[in-house]
């Protein structure tokens, strides 16, 4: 169970300035018992001042710790634009046709290496090394394109600064159980890879009042020390630099996603994405990955709906050996909210899923709990609430 507190202190000054402190702390239990102690997570803590720049009376100036612009499919809980974290910047700039934005980012990341060979083999006399990301974001927002249609245009920049001296070496990662290397992108790890850099370009149109609701259309490239962070996260923050993503390597994503309404009782998000990774300077195939899902919810009375989840993922080459993997899963819940519609919060949740998984996937997914199995189901008792 993860819980997140957050807390805004607004203070007005004479004219039109405000001053906004933000923050935010989450924890996460295993819910095992009645008593369990977590440290916090401050995943948000910064100031935000609007009206302090002459130049642009709109705009906001902003300082610190933050969720920046965050993009997702609520649907799979999946972050496909996420640069957040520490950092500044200034948002909403009316330029005329846009709003622009641009904002730095800084996430910091380590990670163990070998000096020589041998020793990443027998995983013996592990260094460290530390690396901080660099991200700069500029978009141009709210580009009117047609009626109630809009379009944001976003490029990152990311660069690696590395905290220490690094003569290059090999990582324990490249390399399976009998001592042979995966990939060149991942057995030797170059001096001159720390600090590639890379860039994301991202184009997202969104169409308001679509069926009652939206849709957004979105079309991502990333490069080398970006191809991460393109992969999209689960919201636990900005994919970091690793060895794996510094080799010469390119993403594109094409992807529609958005919620509808189906009547006076129905109401339904969806997702439909195609995903391609590839490893130009290694001996890894290209990497693809395709999602489809759909979640519609029948509403019984003001308080009481029913939702029904379909989802299924294909990753051609998902595994080292070069093994696809499929998966497929359905989900049935009983649902009580605090009021009618699919964003009602709180709400309670009696859930069933089933899935099904490939013979190559066996072991690799569904956890211990299924770890000889390639089918499984689960159920349980969920309780939402966000604002």
């Amino acid at each position: 169970m993860g819980t997140i507190l957050s807390s805004t202190f607004k203070h007005n000054i004479a004219g039109e300035q405000s001053f906004y402190l933000d923050s935010n702390m989450a924890f996460s239990v295993d819910q095992a018992k009645d008593w369990e102690e977590k440290s916090p997570a401050f995943r948000e803590f910064n100031v935000q001042a609007k009206g302090v720049l002459g130049f642009a009376p709109e705009a906001t100036l902003w300082a610190g710790k933050r969720f920046y612009k965050r993009q997702d499919v609520h649907l799979s809980d999946f972050y496909y634009w996420n640069v957040s974290g520490p950092g500044a910047g200034v948002e909403n700039i009316d330029v005329g046709f846009a709003n622009f934005s641009a904002a730095w980012i800084k996430s910091s990341t380590s990670f163990e290496y070998y000096k020589t060979n041998d020793n990443a083999l027998k995983r013996e006399n592990a260094q460290k090394f530390d690396l901080d990301q660099n991200i700069i974001d500029l978009r141009l927002e709210n580009i009117s394109t047609n009626t109630n249609g809009t379009l944001t245009v976003g490029l990152d920049y990311a660069f690696g600064n590395p905290t220490g001296s690094f003569a290059g070496g090999f990582a324990a990662d490249g390399y399976d159980n009998e001592g042979k290397a995966k990939s060149k992108a991942l057995a030797a790890v170059k001096e001159s890879e720390m600090d590639d850099s890379g860039y994301m370009v991202t184009l997202e149109h969104t169409q308001s009042n679509f069926f009652g609701g939206f849709n957004k259309f979105v079309v991502q490239y990333a490069t080398d020390a970006m191809t991460a962070s393109g992969m999209g996260t689960n919201g636990q923050g900005v994919s970091e630099l690793a060895t794996d993503n510094l080799d010469g390597q390119d993403f594109y994503r094409i992807m529609d996603h958005g919620y509808v309404t189906l009547g006076d009782n129905v109401e339904m998000q969806y997702i439909a994405s195609y995903n391609n990774l590839s490893f130009k300077d290694s001996n890894k195939d290209d990497q693809t990955w395709i999602s489809v899902g759909a979640r519609p919810i029948y509403f019984w009375n003001d308080i009481m709906s029913t939702a029904l989840e379909v989802g299924y993922d294909q990753v051609e080459n998902a595994f080292d050996n070069g093994d696809d993997s499929k998966l497929a899963k359905v989900t049935i819940a009983q649902q009580w909210s605090a009021g009618r519609g699919y964003w009602a919060r709180p709400v309670i949740r009696v859930f069933g899923t089933y899935a099904k998984w490939n013979d190559e996937s066996k072991g690799q997914i569904g956890g211990a709990a299924f770890a000889d199995d390639t089918d499984g189901f689960t159920f349980g008792v969920q309780a939402e609430t966000w604002w």
